[in-house]
């Protein structure tokens, strides 16, 4: 029935022994119904890679001179990679520590996924670390980054659209809060002169000084602060509660963090829309500058960025589709998956450059200099300053960080379900006691992802940023197709989706990606 099986299974002198425990263990972490399975997927693919990520490398890529590459790049090799794992995991029924052994001496590729989603695993939590704090101070009548004065504060700090006086030749803005700025004169607002102190907007400081508490470099690391700290562990216990029982019970999560994003996005879409310098942002993400498009590290930022928004490299998906049923109808589902994801992160970036637009022209700078400038923490400066503008901005701010937690945890339910299922791999003893394996994996990783909650933890932050989910993804994809398509033969394989689909699906495309496009453009 299942001629993986006689490849994949480990040889036991007791046949009978081996039989029972692997009927049980496959009834034990398989989906309950397909359409679990899909938002599963689409809750792994379409995460924060679409919403956090993707807006950034557009940013740093030159706008719309990214949008090129990024769709050329996910017909050529995203998705015919993502129908290669999905394929792999459910014939094999095995995660990716073992299933490479249908190319005898390629278990490596399995093995090296596993180790780049544990470190992307480390630095993907600090997200939703990041998201879980905004969260819990969304619960107020007025939001603490919508206003200067605080104690985090510069003299430096301005509100974007907030009003300003000038004299001279010198600009002053007022630092106050909202509560008392209807009153300037006994508010005590303290003017400050732009010409000594850099203008930052309150969301910037926010972020940099209040939740990072950033230091000036990487050598003034310091040691792990209170607030990240505590986010950290309470974002592990949230992953850890959700996966206890594996795709059982982060299939059922998987209903509201695949849907629920859609509705937060077009919301907060249609507001942004409406920003002063909105149409700038827009036009800037859009339109292609042409004389970009040429270059080589846009291309390699967007090959990276397919990779990580579609979770390939990572082993999420082979392990997820080991769970499936046998004949289960991957190729439909494959198209539903790879469209939303595709199209997730274009719909976002909507939103995230009109508010670009806005803060450039609060700054007077030019929507490229704004964009370019911005770090990784782009999405967690535009989104909340457009927040702060929008009417009941506490209520919209609960729903939209509420989005940014069910899509954040969505991929890291599949990211942490990697090493878990590896380990059942090479300890068959402990594939009953999943829920200590459990355990166990998330109170390592909260220990090993301390560092991050360091001053200089957002310069670590970005090191894993560059080499766990970029290049690396990519590399990984090379030796991938080349083991199967190559090592292990594509008719074989497709023989292989004929056994399990009852039809060879889209085999000329594959032929012409996975043996010509994808080796070389990967390459």
């Amino acid at each position: 029935f299942r001629r993986s099986q006689a490849v994949v299974r480990p040889q036991n002198n007791n046949i009978s022994d081996a039989v029972n425990t692997d009927q049980e263990e496959e009834n034990n972490h398989q989906w309950d119904r397909p359409i679990e399975f899909v938002l599963s997927l689409i809750s792994n693919s379409v995460g924060l890679g679409n919403v956090w990520r993707f807006p950034y490398l557009a940013a740093q890529s030159g706008g719309g001179a990214f949008l090129i590459p990024y769709f050329t790049l996910y017909f050529l090799i995203g998705a015919p990679l993502y129908y290669l794992e999905l394929a792999l995991g459910q014939f094999t029924s095995r995660g990716p520590a073992s299933a490479f052994v249908l190319a005898k001496g390629w278990q490596g590729v399995g093995f090296a996924m596993i180790i780049n989603s544990i470190l992307g695993t480390l630095y993907y939590n600090v997200i939703i670390a990041w998201a879980l704090f905004y969260f819990v101070l969304s619960f107020r009548k007025r939001l603490l980054w919508a206003d200067c004065g605080y104690w985090w504060n510069t003299l430096g700090c301005f509100v974007p659209g907030s009003p300003k006086q000038t004299s001279g030749v010198n600009i002053t803005a007022l630092n106050c809060t909202t509560a008392l700025s209807s009153n300037f004169t006994d508010s005590g607002c303290q003017e400050n002169n732009s010409t000594s102190e850099k203008q930052v907007t309150a969301t910037e400081e926010f972020f940099y000084r209040l939740l990072l508490n950033k230091s000036s470099s990487f050598d003034d690391f310091g040691v792990p602060g209170t607030y990240m700290s505590v986010l950290l562990l309470a974002s592990w216990l949230l992953i850890c509660v959700c996966i206890i029982r594996g795709v059982q019970s982060s299939g059922k999560v998987a209903y509201f963090t695949a849907i629920f994003p859609y509705i937060v996005l077009l919301v907060l879409i249609i507001f942004t829309a409406t920003l002063d310098g909105a149409r700038e942002g827009i036009l800037f993400y859009v339109v292609p500058r042409w004389k970009l498009i040429g270059s080589f590290k846009i291309w390699q930022a967007a090959a990276s960025q397919v990779f990580f928004s579609l979770s390939i490299s990572f082993g999420s998906l082979i392990a997820y589709s080991a769970a499936s049923d046998f004949h289960n109808k991957f190729f439909q589902q494959m198209c539903i998956v790879v469209s939303c994801d595709c199209f997730t992160g274009v719909f976002a970036g909507f939103a995230v450059f009109a508010t670009i637009g806005f803060l450039a022209k609060s700054l007077n700078e030019s929507v490229e200099t704004y964009a370019t400038a911005s770090g990784p923490g782009l999405a967690f400066i535009t989104y909340p300053a457009a927040l702060a503008k929008m009417p009941a901005s506490p209520f919209f701010s609960i729903i939209f960080f509420l989005m940014l937690l069910a899509l954040g945890l969505g991929s890291q339910f599949a990211s942490t379900d990697v090493p878990v299922t590896a380990l059942m791999e090479f300890f068959p003893s402990y594939a009953k006691r999943r829920s200590l394996l459990v355990v166990i994996t998330c109170s390592v990783f909260y220990l090993a992802s301390l560092p991050f909650a360091c001053p200089g933890g957002i310069y670590l932050f970005e090191l894993f940023q560059e080499y766990t989910a970029n290049i690396s993804l990519v590399f990984i994809g090379f030796f991938e197709v080349i083991s199967i398509a190559y090592i292990y033969g594509f008719n074989r394989f497709m023989n292989d989706v004929e056994m399990m689909l009852g039809k060879r699906a889209a085999q000329y495309y594959l032929f012409v990606t996975w043996c010509i496009t994808a080796p070389i453009l990967t390459l």
